[in-house]
C-alpha cells in the first residue's frame, strides 16, 4: 500500500480501517496490531490509535484489557437493539423534515432508488454496491435534518446493519422484496404523508429483524 499523505492522517487511516471492516477484509473477532497497521500505512502509531478510538466509539472495534484490539463480533440481541434505535431515528427525522424538505432533494432520493433498481436487474448482482446505495438512501434522510450529532449516531448504527447483512449473507430474494419499501418511502416523502412513511419504515425495519432472527436460528441449529 502506498504511503498515506501527511495531512489528516488519522482521518485517512480511519476511512481505510472502516472500509476493511465493512467489506469484511477484517472479520468480526480479528485481532488488530497497532504496530503492524502503522507500518502498513507508513505512519506513526498516533494516527492509528486515533482512528481506532473513533471506531471503538462507533462500536466497530473493541479494546479488551490485557488482550488486545479486536474487530467487534456481532451479537444478535445488540443487533436487534441497533435496528430499534435506527427506526426511532428515522421516524424522528422524517417527522422533522417531511413538510419542508425540497422537492429537489426528494427527487435525488428517488434517483438513488433507481440506481438500486438497475443493480437488482443485473444478472450478476453486486451486493456491496447495492448496500452502499442503501446506506446512502437512509443516511440522506438523516442529513436533511441538519443535526450533526444525530447523523454521527445514525452512521454508526447503519454501519452495524450493513456489516450484519454482509456477514450473514442476506438473500437476493429478500433484498428484492424489501427494496420495494424504498419506493414506498420515496412516494410517501414526495406526498408529504407521514403516516404512510411511518408504516413503510416500520415494516422495512421489521422485515430486517425477522430475517435476522431466522438466520441466527439457522446458524444456532
Amino acid at each position: 500500500m502506498s504511503k498515506i499523505e501527511t495531512s489528516l492522517l488519522a482521518d485517512q487511516v480511519y476511512k481505510i480501517l472502516r472500509s476493511k471492516i465493512i467489506t469484511v477484509e477484517y472479520k468480526p473477532g480479528d485481532k488488530l496490531d497497532i504496530h503492524k497497521l502503522a507500518d502498513e500505512f507508513g505512519v506513526s502509531r498516533s494516527p492509528v490509535k486515533d482512528a481506532i478510538n473513533q471506531l471503538v466509539y462507533e462500536g466497530l472495534i473493541e479494546i479488551i484489557p490485557r488482550k488486545g484490539t479486536y474487530v467487534t463480533e456481532l451479537d444478535f440481541y445488540d443487533f436487534l437493539e441497533v435496528l430499534d434505535a435506527r427506526l426511532m431515528i428515522e421516524l424522528w427525522a422524517a417527522h422533522q423534515i417531511i413538510q419542508t424538505v425540497s422537492i429537489e432533494k426528494i427527487e435525488k432520493w428517488g434517483q438513488i432508488v433507481n440506481k438500486m433498481d438497475l443493480l437488482l436487474e443485473n444478472t450478476s448482482f453486486n451486493f456491496e454496491k447495492y448496500n452502499k446505495l442503501d446506506m446512502q438512501f437512509h443516511s440522506s434522510l438523516i442529513e436533511w435534518t441538519g443535526n450533526k450529532k444525530i447523523q454521527e449516531m445514525f452512521s454508526s448504527l447503519n454501519t452495524h446493519v450493513s456489516l450484519s447483512r454482509i456477514v450473514h449473507s442476506t438473500s437476493l430474494e429478500s433484498t428484492i422484496k424489501r427494496h420495494r419499501d424504498h419506493w414506498l418511502l420515496y412516494e410517501a416523502m414526495k406526498s408529504r404523508d407521514f403516516p404512510t412513511f411511518s408504516n413503510a419504515i416500520t415494516g422495512h425495519i421489521g422485515s430486517i429483524k425477522q430475517e435476522a432472527k431466522l438466520r441466527w436460528n439457522e446458524e444456532e441449529n
